[in-house]
């Protein structure tokens, strides 16, 4: 009989069982608790007194009570039945469903030993748990019967709600698969990132880069709090994941927070998480990054253009390891280890009222500064045949450097520090085939200064900038999006060059 056809030869009780189980598996408990809510729900509302669930075990070749309702813990733990053995091993074997009206009969083994306790007018009903044609169990129930109830109707409530019970065990099966893949993966992802944000991501041969390696590998063997300075990119991230990844903490996540680049209303909010109807549009709870990164680090990048108004709750995570979720009252300790970056100069923000002096001292425990790439120019030659050879291989290319491209770089300033060398490399290898000789790099490495009279550096920089700029766009036939990755910009950043060098775009 399917389960449909059963539904309709029930009476409201028995319905009313199926709805309010159905509530039950629909919560997303786990299985065994969910089976444990199933059994009480059988005493509550069909004064089942006495029920268990037991499932197949392969590794031991027997059924196991996993979940039982009445019986005591000797009770469960003797409840292993053999494949054909008793009623469950038989209903397990055979997939048809018993009914047993007299306990005395041999046919009942009372392996639990539950018989001596019972009062002797109980009925046991035995019927397969299911997983589609597969049988996994058994749903056994002790049950009194009055003349004017139906076993007949017991035993069709009974099929379904063991249909119910597998179908719950499949979907924790496939959730528990899931999981365990997503935890390899992780994992792989993991040891991935840790290999790629290892020391050996660290390229250098100057003395600047020797001692801030030495730094990096003693700091990271502690879980003390790191602030990293340094102009814009110098590569403080990089050194910000090494640090994590060399450290006890690597298996756990790394969390980055750019205070510059969220709103500060949402920030407080992405930092700490919120409760339902914390705010308008808060319609379910939510973790923050703090919390999500629980065991491990978070990042706070550009920490000079965090809002004054969140620094206090900053400064508690530090001093209390705690935070508190927006529209919560109710503290949550978290275990994370804080690294901070910027690019500007944080006591010159103190000395002004923007920054608040005793979170600059929490944050600068160990202060680690990041030399500009013109303090260590002999860097440069090692970092060009790096990121040669990484965007060859990306490209499909074989483009190298002869003698007097690479001297007219080592000369000049790289305002961008390594992220301007990389995307200028990255540009570099695009456009070419074969050597990067002097005519092929960009104009601006040949503005001449002259001591005598020095020109206005911003003024030529700016104009260079808007040429290549509109030869990027006429280039890509004005897309925005394409011109920007070639000139190393973001789109964002694009957008605002264009805008004040009043650039015309051509439509097309």
């Amino acid at each position: 009989m399917t389960e449909e056809s059963a539904r309709k030869h029930l009476s409201t009780p028995e319905i009313t069982i199926i709805n309010e189980v159905a509530k039950i598996l629909s919560k997303g408990m786990n299985f065994l608790d969910s089976v444990g809510e199933v059994l009480k729900i059988l005493y509550s509302f069909w004064d089942v007194k006495y029920s268990y669930i037991a499932l197949y075990r392969k590794d031991l070749k027997l059924l196991k009570i996993v979940k039982a309702f009445g019986l005591k813990e000797d009770e469960v733990e003797r409840g292993l039945f053999k494949r054909g053995e008793g009623i469950v091993g038989k209903v397990y074997k055979s997939g048809v469903p018993v009914v047993l009206s007299d306990l005395s009969v041999g046919a009942y083994i009372n392996r639990t030993g539950l018989k001596d306790r019972l009062e002797g007018s109980e009925s046991f009903i035995a019927v397969p748990v299911r997983v589609g044609g597969e049988i996994i169990g058994v749903l056994a129930v002790f049950k009194s019967f009055d003349k004017k109830d139906s076993v007949e109707k017991a035993v069709e409530l009974l099929i379904i709600l063991g249909t119910m019970i597998g179908m719950l065990y499949k979907l924790e099966e496939r959730i528990n698969l899931e999981r365990q893949e997503w935890e390899e993966e992780k994992k792989a992802l993991t040891q991935a990132l840790g290999k790629k944000y290892s020391l050996e991501g660290i390229i250098g041969r100057s003395i600047a880069i020797k001692n801030l390696i030495d730094l990096i590998e003693k700091v990271s063997q502690t879980d003390t709090t790191v602030l990293l300075t340094g102009e814009s990119g110098t590569g403080k991230s990089l050194v910000a994941k090494a640090i994590h990844f060399l450290s006890s903490r690597k298996e756990k996540p790394f969390i980055t927070i750019n205070c510059s680049a969220i709103p500060e209303t949402l920030l407080e909010a992405e930092l700490f998480g919120y409760e339902k109807g914390a705010f308008t549009g808060a319609y379910t709870s939510k973790k923050g990054k703090f919390e999500i990164a629980n065991g491990g680090t978070v990042f706070l990048d550009e920490i000079g253009d965090m809002p004054l108004s969140l620094q206090p709750k900053i400064l508690r995570v530090l001093q209390d390891r705690e935070i508190e979720k927006l529209g919560s009252e109710r503290s949550i300790k978290v275990d994370v280890r804080i690294i901070s970056a910027t690019n500007k100069d944080l006591w010159d923000l103190v000395q002004k009222g923007s920054f608040r002096e005793d979170l600059y001292y929490r944050l600068s425990v160990v202060p680690i500064h990041i030399p500009p790439l013109r303090e260590r120019k002999e860097d440069i030659p090692v970092l060009i045949d790096h990121f040669l050879n990484l965007f060859n291989q990306r490209y499909n290319k074989n483009v190298r450097i002869d003698i007097k491209a690479l001297e007219i770089m080592m000369e000049y300033p790289w305002p961008g520090n390594i992220r301007e060398l990389e995307n200028t490399i990255e540009r570099l290898v695009i456009l070419k085939d074969g050597i990067i000789r002097e005519k092929d790099l960009p104009s601006y490495f040949f503005v001449e200064l002259h001591k005598e009279e020095p020109k206005h550096l911003p003024s030529i920089i700016e104009l260079t900038e808007r040429e290549e700029i509109i030869k990027a766009l006429e280039k890509t036939g004005y897309v925005k999006s394409r011109a920007a990755k070639l000139l190393g910009y973001t789109l964002r950043q694009l957008d605002y060059r264009i805008q004040k060098y009043r650039i015309e775009l051509k439509k097309f």
